[in-house]
């Protein structure tokens, strides 16, 4: 059932275009709501994008993933950790653009009767189905020195875990904006973030190989896009912010700390990450396939050949 509504879903922008789109002149890129992802959605609004790009919305990123292995996207803001799983099975992903490094935006957030990583012992934690939450987990258990059995595991959508933490049924969770905020008032805390493993956790944009040249048009127009559109949330953020918001309803008090524990990278970052055999962040991701090994997240480091590609980018004036 659920793979049968995920091809609706995915279907459906197809239909909007009328039959005069073929999928081969669509770049379908897949999300699930994350800040760092925001500016494209802003630059769809701007007016950015041709009908030739579709900004597929789906509930999580395992949907986004799970999209990817159907070959229902073209391409997908994933997680870099997530990308590597993906390659290790053969999907063959180049990463395009680095969305943002996450210094704090992932957080464990528990009930405030728990003090110190090692009063979870014993507790029940909800986390999603998906690498981040594994490697958050499993990064702050080893900071507490915490046996792998020492918790209890609870896998839940985000959007769950509000309800749940309110009828006490768990005691922690892995999550970030926009569901944080509201755990916070409902009287979670954050006990660990990102900024611990700062590096580790990077969003990014992975498009199939097999399309980059296909598509070389319509990937820079979106790369292009975004990147205006993370200039306009600089130049004139609360405008910026008014029209995202109409997407993401969050509280006024809210949206202005919506980027809260990003980094996102300019055009020369990106270039200076991207670029280079191996580049830095192919460099970084050899060191965090190496430990997604050694903590049991996938079974074999993949082989990442020409995995970034900076060509897409804007030429600097």
């Amino acid at each position: 059932m659920r793979g049968w509504i995920l091809r609706l879903l995915l279907c459906l922008p197809l239909v909007a275009t009328s039959g005069c789109d073929s999928p081969g002149s669509l770049l379908r890129v897949g999300t699930n709501v994350w800040p760092g992802y925001e500016p494209l959605y802003l630059a769809r609004e701007q007016g950015l994008y041709s009908h030739h790009i579709k900004l597929v919305e789906l509930p999580s990123a395992s949907d986004v993933i799970d999209a990817l292995r159907l070959g229902h996207l073209e391409g997908g803001a994933l997680t870099l950790d997530e990308v590597l799983a993906l390659v290790q099975e053969g999907q063959d992903l180049v990463v395009v653009l680095v969305f943002n490094i996450s210094a704090g935006a992932d957080m464990l957030m528990v009930h405030p009767d728990i003090h110190t990583l090692s009063d979870l012992r014993g507790k029940t934690i909800a986390l999603e189905t998906t690498a981040v939450g594994a490697l958050m987990l499993k990064s702050a258990m080893d900071f507490a020195e915490l046996p792998d059995n020492s918790l209890r595991i609870r896998h839940m959508n985000l959007s769950d875990q509000l309800k749940a933490y309110q009828n006490g049924s768990i005691d922690a969770m892995i999550t970030y904006e926009p569901f944080s905020s509201e755990l916070a008032r409902a009287g979670a805390r954050v006990l660990f973030d990102s900024s611990a493993i700062k590096g580790q956790i990077v969003d990014v944009l992975a498009i199939r190989r097999e399309v980059m040249e296909q598509q070389t048009q319509h990937i820079q127009e979106l790369i292009d896009g975004y990147l205006q559109a993370r200039q306009l949330i600089q130049t004139s953020p609360q405008t910026s912010f008014a029209i995202m918001n109409q997407r993401l309803r969050l509280p006024d008090e809210q949206i202005s700390a919506m980027f809260d524990g990003l980094e996102l990278p300019d055009t020369e970052e990106n270039r200076r990450l991207l670029s280079g055999e191996p580049s830095p962040l192919s460099r970084n991701a050899d060191g965090l396939a190496q430990l997604m090994v050694k903590q049991k997240l996938m079974p074999a480091p993949p082989q990442l050949k020409q995995f970034t590609d900076p060509r897409f980018l804007p030429v600097s004036p």
